[in-house]
């Protein structure tokens, strides 16, 4: 990567003499003063990767569910956690219990081979469904369960559709004394089964598989398309001409109710001493790569120190255009592994520290946007960020901001997709911050 460390004394120099530093004299004919519109491109760049030390993951709306094995990010293991529930408890005397089982809908993410098998078991929770700290579940967060296997299925996926589903058949004692209790009145409301039953866990098996799915749920009974434990059941009601099939829905009674719990190991790569999320490891560690991962909480750090000293170019200036570019490596995408087409961009202090999203010089949210200009061959494929607000910012304030911008993805807590960036500066993969401004 090249490096243009700015300095006060040979700055003038430096960008005078520079092929990638062009100024342009405006307006000589008409008034005194020069004005030069000049455009730098070769800024120190630093690069890091860090992880942040918790996602909530509650209230995604998603049951995140599946393992994945990668060179970069290592290996990564996603479980759900759930409560289920029902409104109504009523069961007629003469009913006979059928089976149970637990509908998995898919909702069509998915991310990785979806060509492999993948084995899910079911665990019944033995805690009270809450966090333990708060209102939130992370995706650190953990509750017990049973170590007996209440149900398990092994399956090639179809995430295609979200009109397809995966049926667990669930242990048929639990099936028939939850049936029991509600026939026989001992369960009567939801207080009454929250009492007994505390939810379920769903674990993806490690060994099997390298995908992750994603399922949908809807707080309400919907046996269509939903998410839910179902025990079905008979009526005879006297007559043989109507369908005496019936099915007692318990479904996720809410969106704080579910969180998923993401598990990382990073031993066999090079972010292996990521630790909380004041550590950054430089790219300069990790092979000349940054890393972003949503869900795990692994994301890229951009640092850009040497902005500020285009103030020692004139006392007078105002940015027309800045642009941060940089590149995701070549042949780390694929179509089971896809870019997106944009990314989410933070302003970061230097403990990593969130201090805002980015936005431009109107106030509007900026986003690293992807542009692969029909590429055939990969040759020009990158992200594009806005970064005019962010470079008034830093020239226009009395201090040193320690200030940086974080990459990470926009639905970072219910996926699992990644980027790697490519930092080598020997080519045009480099990371590069071009600033086009006004001097007078």
């Amino acid at each position: 990567m090249r490096l243009f460390i700015i300095s006060s004394l040979s700055l003038f120099f430096m960008f005078s003499c520079s092929d990638d530093v062009k100024s342009y004299p405006v307006g000589t004919d008409f008034i005194e003063d020069e004005i030069n519109i000049t455009i730098v491109d070769t800024f120190s760049i630093k690069a890091g990767t860090f992880k942040l030390d918790s996602l909530v993951t509650s209230g995604s709306n998603r049951l995140l569910l599946g393992s994945l094995k990668d060179a970069y990010f290592g290996d990564l293991n996603s479980q759900t956690y759930f409560q289920v529930n029902n409104s109504d408890f009523t069961i007629s005397s003469n009913a006979v219990y059928d089976s149970i089982g637990l509908v998995l809908n898919y909702d069509t993410y998915y991310y990785g081979d979806t060509t492999q098998v993948q084995t899910y078991k079911v665990h019944r929770l033995l805690e009270y469904f809450e966090p333990e700290d708060g209102d939130d579940f992370y995706n650190t967060s953990k509750l017990e369960y049973d170590e007996t296997v209440l149900g398990e299925v092994s399956f090639t996926p179809r995430p295609n559709s979200a009109t397809d589903s995966v049926y667990i058949a669930l242990d048929e004692y639990l099936g028939e004394e939850i049936f029991n209790k509600i026939r026989d009145n001992e369960i009567i409301n939801t207080d009454d089964f929250l009492q007994y039953f505390n939810g379920l866990t769903v674990i993806p098996d490690t060994a099997s598989g390298n995908h992750v799915l994603g399922f949908n749920f809807k707080s309400y009974s919907d046996l269509d398309d939903n998410s839910s434990m179902r025990i079905f059941y008979t009526e005879d009601n006297g007559d043989s001409s109507e369908d005496n099939n019936q099915v007692l829905d318990f479904f996720i009674p809410a969106s704080s109710n579910q969180f998923n719990s993401i598990e990382t190991n990073l031993e066999s790569t090079t972010l292996n001493t990521l630790s909380d999320s004041e550590v950054t490891i430089a790219s300069e560690d990790t092979e000349e790569l940054i890393f972003a991962q949503a869900a795990s909480g692994i994301c890229a750090r951009i640092e850009m120190p040497t902005i500020k000293d285009l103030n020692a170019i004139s006392d007078e200036s105002t940015t027309l255009k800045a642009e941060l570019i940089f590149s995701p490596l070549k042949n780390s995408y694929n179509d089971l592994r896809p870019l997106q087409e944009s990314l989410n961009v933070y302003i970061v202090d230097s403990k990593n520290r969130i201090i805002s999203q980015l936005t431009d010089l109107d106030g509007n949210v900026v986003y690293a946007i992807l542009d692969q200009n029909n590429d055939e061959f990969d040759e020009n494929t990158y992200y594009s960020i806005d970064m005019g607000n962010f470079v008034e910012t830093i020239l226009n304030s009395e201090y040193d901001l320690d200030y940086a911008i974080m990459i990470q993805f926009e639905s970072y807590s219910n996926v699992v997709d990644a980027v790697v960036i490519d930092n080598l500066g020997e080519d045009n993969d480099s990371i590069k911050l071009s600033i086009t401004y006004l001097s007078y």
